[in-house]
């Protein structure tokens, strides 16, 4: 690890090289968070934010059931 960040510094400082992973990651936040908006605007539904999450109850009932009845046997 420190050969490539010494093979790197040699290239450009270190700082720079990790504002470019920041802004590059910045870059595809704000691409992802534009499609979804796009998403939302025509009308389509994201359930991304909603908790409990949908149909997540009946997991939960049936697998309780489940392992009650193996308790049982």
């Amino acid at each position: 690890m420190e050969g490539i960040l010494i093979g790197m510094e040699s290239f450009a400082p270190v700082g720079v090289f990790f504002a470019g992973v920041i802004l590059t990651v910045v870059a595809a936040t704000a691409i992802l968070l534009g499609y979804t908006a796009e998403e939302e605007k025509r009308g389509e539904r994201l359930y991304w934010a909603e908790w409990p999450i949908p149909g997540a109850e009946e997991i939960t009932k049936t697998s309780f059931t489940e392992r009650e009845y193996l308790k049982a046997a």
